[in-house]
């Protein structure tokens, strides 16, 4: 007897969603899976410069060259306009929750602020890099 084969699980929710069977109780798991997405921030700090992603979405890059200065500090949700990015005049912040952060003050006068464990030594490493560029 030849083994039967089965559809791939994609293809079958794919079919579902375009023939219109019920396609709403597939919302919850979609933003489910953005939620979650979202939820996962990275924060990298190379020669490259500053790179910020939510999962595998790279949301910014921030040059070295275009960085004048790093610091850590101290972040209030109501200051940067409350939680995730927030984008403010003179300012854009993506915060996630409260407590140290990593404010990059930009060539152009701008900040960027990003909530991280550890901002002192995210600042220290940004300077370290930028004065060796």
């Amino acid at each position: 007897m030849p083994a039967r084969r089965r559809g791939h699980p994609l293809a079958v929710v794919l079919l579902t969603i375009a023939n219109g069977l019920a396609w709403w109780m597939w919302a919850p798991v979609f933003f489910a899976v953005c939620t979650a997405g979202c939820g996962l921030v990275r924060v990298s700090v190379d020669a490259g410069g500053v790179r910020v992603a939510c999962g595998p979405v790279l949301v910014r890059t921030v040059a070295l060259e275009k960085i004048d200065k790093a610091e850590a500090g101290y972040v209030r949700l109501m200051d940067m306009g409350g939680l995730g990015y927030r984008i403010m005049p003179g300012r854009h912040a993506l915060a996630l929750r409260r407590g140290d952060a990593l404010w990059l003050t930009l060539t152009s006068g701008r900040e960027f602020v990003i909530t991280v464990d550890d901002a002192a030594s995210a600042a220290s490493l940004v300077n370290r890099l930028w004065k060796k560029g």
